[in-house]
């Protein structure tokens, strides 16, 4: 138990922020699990249709591995919003921490727990990063190309 210089701050409200930080971290490996299982999941069904494709002779069929890249996009553009935002209020919980452990105080205007906020603009935003969106593209390109192929 970590002694308070100053009684302001009761070691209820540190052990709420110390799990609120776990909780935070937690919410954040769930997300990458996700990411993980969202291109699994992409890689699977694109080599599916275009294998469909290729066996049905049927080269329209390439527009389902487009509608699939374009909905996995997204799915990974809206992860990677709620694990950014998971992230963001890890780092303002760390912050406050660290001005307790410095001070023994907890600074004024904090609150505990404080859950994220999700916007919908962020996840198309951040399907737009180029760690996200390259592999999509290159995806899509293939489909494309193979279309002209068959």
């Amino acid at each position: 138990m970590y002694n308070f210089r100053n009684k302001k701050m009761e070691s209820n409200q540190f052990e709420i922020l110390k799990d609120e930080l776990k909780m935070m971290q937690s919410q954040m490996d769930k997300y990458d699990g996700f990411a993980t299982s969202i291109k699994t999941w992409t890689l699977t069904l694109w080599g599916v249709s275009v294998g469909w494709a290729f066996q049905s002779g049927i080269k329209e069929m390439l527009a389902i591995s487009l509608v699939l890249l374009m909905a996995f996009w997204l799915f990974e553009g809206i992860n990677k919003t709620y694990r950014m935002n998971y992230k963001k209020r890890r780092d303002e919980v760390a912050v406050v921490l660290q001005h307790v452990f410095k001070t023994g105080e907890l600074p004024d205007g904090i609150s505990a727990p404080q859950f994220p906020n999700h916007d919908f603009q962020h996840a198309m935003r951040n399907a737009l990063l180029l760690h996200i969106s390259v592999p999509y593209l290159a995806l899509g390109a293939v489909s494309v190309v193979l279309y002209f192929l068959i």
